[in-house]
């Protein structure tokens, strides 16, 4: 039984979310629920949602018994204290009581009904069965429309909710085969939101106490506030599930995928290394409409039709050689724990493709959609998901793609000087400490700047016609002069050590051991 009962929820199909429940207070810490009980998580998350507190100050009462009353305000609270419409009114239903406008909302949304007579009875004790319908038609019953009678077995062409529906069918099918639940009759009110619960684990072991030996649900038994609030965290735990992103693997790392995009995109995974370059291409991934529509036209070779970016992974050396060069569409996001670098590659050409104008233009939001996504926070939340990998950030400006030459290319021609001692040739100095240092600045265009008075240092590339001015009354202010077009740059990340005092280090030791201080 315990197989089933750590079966993966990706069944509860066309529920309803519960994503609207507030976060009203910390939890309080109660003196009959320890930290060893199977609800104590489900206590802290029910206080604070907002959906239960205890009978006191001091005491949750784990052991006391649900009421009808309770029941339907614990999951009013649920839902996100939705106001009610209906004018539904009963005899035992006190005006103004704290239970009314749950009793009103739970009656017009068929989670309940009457007893009969005109009577609610609000305080009659829940048995397990009622609790879990209960909350089975607050997730609009998802098992109602699987037809358990159907004996056929999915194909390839079968979508993903006829597949899940088959899994369910041999599961319930096997259980039943098994004897087991032998207190749930076949055609019950209570069998389907059962069979839910059991198969989307919201009735486990700890809840319940079934087990391999003990398969009974006790179906007749009062549902206890344990028990209860048990049931509604797993239920959160499941919507949870539901919702998250899917998880997407390069190599030894994973990608999260949001729902809504994970039918509408086409993966290509690699494990390949370029010889001359040393590259690893990881992943690609693509908007698979425009790949289908391409097929669709007769195109034999649709690499590249429909891509939204791709993963490549890097050495230090083969990071060096881009840096130096237009790395357009490129970002260098992480660094594992191997010194191995990753890139995130945007396409520079647009390759969407529709059959028709017509609709190019009807999918073209959809399109757009992806991209937003796909150059967004995408990066950051991979970092999030994978610990082995550090963010790193390396901006490509032409003032970066200068210093990386300066870093790793020894035949990059330069100099640098100030007013004191005029232009020096970098000879006897390891130049690249100064460079790197800032390189790791993530310089950033500046509109509307005007160049301040006083001294700079200047980096000047003489065959390129371009020199840089390194200001020393704003210290993290670098103008380009490229003929007679300027452009500034500022340090887009603070440090201790400003772009003008690496400069004058550097100038400094390149003095010194030119002889000249």
């Amino acid at each position: 039984m315990k197989k089933f009962l750590k079966f993966c929820a990706i069944f509860l199909t066309a529920c309803m979310s519960i994503s609207a429940i507030p976060v009203l207070a910390e939890a309080t810490e109660f003196v009959d629920v320890s930290d060893n009980d199977y609800f104590y998580d489900a206590v802290q998350w029910g206080q604070e949602a907002g959906i239960t507190y205890g009978v006191d100050e001091e005491h949750f009462d784990p052991q006391g018994e649900v009421n009808r009353a309770q029941a339907v305000t614990f999951l009013w609270r649920m839902a996100g204290e939705p106001v009610p419409t209906a004018a539904e009114t009963f005899t035992d239903v006190e005006a103004g009581s704290w239970y009314e406008t749950a009793v009103k909302w739970a009656v017009e949304n068929e989670i309940t009904a009457g007893t009969g007579d005109g009577m609610f009875s609000p305080y009659v004790i829940c048995d397990r069965a009622m609790c879990i319908t209960m909350l089975y038609r607050l997730m609009d019953c998802p098992f109602d429309s699987i037809d358990f009678e159907d004996e056929t077995e999915p194909d390839e062409n079968a979508t993903m909710e006829e597949f899940g529906f088959y899994m369910v069918r041999e599961m319930v099918k096997s259980i039943r085969q098994a004897e087991m639940l032998a207190d749930v009759p076949e055609g019950s009110y209570f069998e389907l939101p059962v069979f839910w619960g059991i198969l989307n684990g919201i009735i486990n072991e700890e809840n319940s106490g079934i087990t391999d030996e003990n398969t009974l649900f006790r179906s007749e038994d009062p549902c206890v506030r344990g028990d209860m609030i048990s049931f509604l965290y797993q239920t959160k735990l499941l919507d949870d599930r539901k919702n998250a992103p899917v998880e997407v693997y390069f190599d030894e790392n994973v990608l999260p995928i949001p729902q809504k995009y994970w039918e509408s995109l086409y993966y290509y995974y690699y494990n390949g290394e370029d010889e001359e370059t040393g590259e690893e291409l990881l992943l690609v991934i693509s908007e698979l409409a425009s790949i289908e529509a391409a097929e669709a036209m007769g195109e034999e070779n649709v690499e590249g039709i429909g891509e939204l970016f791709r993963i490549v992974r890097v050495g230090e050396d083969r990071l060096h050689e881009l840096l130096c060069g237009d790395m357009s569409g490129i970002k260098v996001f992480a660094e594992d724990e191997e010194g191995r670098y990753y890139l995130f590659c945007t396409p520079t050409d647009v390759r969407y493709v529709r059959e028709t104008n017509e609709k190019m233009n009807e999918d073209i939001e959809q399109w757009t959609e992806l991209n937003e996504w796909a150059r967004g926070e995408l990066c950051n939340e991979i970092i999030q998901r994978n610990s082995n990998l550090t963010a790193v950030s390396f901006t490509n400006t032409e003032l970066d793609m200068y210093l990386a030459r300066i870093a790793y290319d020894k035949y990059t021609d330069y100099t640098v000087s100030t007013t004191e001692f005029g232009p020096i040739k970098p000879k006897g100095v390891d130049a690249a400490e100064y460079a790197e240092f800032l390189l790791e600045g993530n310089f950033v265009l500046v509109e509307d700047m005007e160049a301040p008075d006083g001294e700079y240092v200047v980096l000047n590339f003489p065959e390129d016609n371009v020199r840089y001015d390194f200001f020393t009354a704003n210290k993290d202010l670098v103008r380009e002069v490229r003929g007679e077009y300027e452009t500034f740059y500022k340090r887009g990340l603070s440090n201790t050590v400003n772009n003008t005092e690496v400069m004058q280090e550097w100038y400094d030791a390149l003095a010194k051991k030119a002889g000249k201080k």
